[in-house]
């Protein structure tokens, strides 16, 4: 596997669990000034809204309320940013490739959702491999081949009146940040470097991994930090590109009116959201 910057993988999305809370969380996403795609339902026993960008997108995961069969992998992770998805065009493939580096991974799981367009009913079909709990304390971390993308990235789903139109960064909290970064660079064939502030980042396809102590995760974040609920390392915050963040403010001042859900300050260049009942932190940055 090569380990080149040219070959480096793309982001696929990024999921946020939130258990049994989906109505709320849906209601929280939609006052940010997000377009939400109607509520699908996993034949593996989850369901999930997803708010589509221009070539990743972010997706709220949970489970119903009304069904026997519940995806156990959803339900054993806590809430909060938990799955880390790459990109890519054989899972089979990236099974072998990623189990020739010594992790254990589950067998290539095929499922799909129902997906409503135009009054018709369509299947969007997905082929997974998952990194097995255990090797990265995080959160989930897989890899996504999907069969039918013309059925996820849609012109129509793709517009959001807060103007967010992609996910810069994820910022993954640890120990010991650049011997991490260096497995999370293994897994996305690409390379880990020192950066300017004693972080260390993963240079993805249009995407980067950032890690550092939760020392330095404190000091950079204060009160809106998330919680680790007693793990070592996890998922602290993510990044969103939007094209206007004047547009952002507008939205998250009048769903602060709205909702008590919300934490949010103005640094000018960046606006940083906490969903504390999750334990999300979004940071909203211009795009250039």
């Amino acid at each position: 596997m090569s380990m080149s910057h040219a070959q480096a993988l793309a982001l696929d999305h990024l999921a946020i669990n939130v258990h049994y809370d989906m109505d709320r969380a849906q209601r929280i996403f939609e006052l940010l000034g997000f377009q939400l795609t109607a509520r699908g339902f996993h034949s593996l026993g989850s369901i999930n809204h997803l708010m589509t960008f221009d070539d990743d997108y972010l997706e709220l995961v949970g489970l119903p309320t009304d069904t026997k069969t519940i995806r156990q992998e959803i339900l054993q992770s806590p809430q909060g940013i938990d799955g880390l998805v790459f990109k890519t065009q054989d899972a089979q493939r990236a099974h072998n490739n990623i189990k020739k580096l010594g992790y254990a991974l589950s067998d290539v799981q095929a499922f799909g959702r129902p997906v409503h367009i135009a009054g018709k009913q369509h299947q969007a079909k997905f082929k997974t491999t998952r990194l097995q709990s255990g090797q990265f304390e995080a959160g989930r971390l897989y890899y996504c081949q999907h069969l039918t993308p013309e059925l996820v990235w849609r012109k129509e789903w793709q517009t959001h009146a807060n103007t967010a139109h992609a996910i810069a960064a994820l910022l993954i909290i640890c120990p010991r940040p650049h011997a991490q970064a260096k497995r999370y660079a293994q897994l996305t064939q690409s390379l880990a470097r020192k950066g300017h502030h004693g972080e260390s980042r993963v240079s993805c396809r249009g995407f980067e991994l950032v890690f550092v102590t939760e020392e330095t995760y404190q000091t950079l974040y204060g009160n809106f930090a998330c919680s680790g609920k007693g793990r070592n390392s996890f998922f602290g915050a993510l990044a969103l590109l939007a094209k206007d963040l004047c547009i952002v403010r507008e939205y998250i001042i009048e769903a602060a009116r709205k909702t008590s859900e919300l934490h949010w300050r103005d640094q000018g260049d960046r606006i940083t959201v906490s969903i504390a009942r999750y334990g999300v932190v979004i940071d909203f940055t211009q795009s250039e």
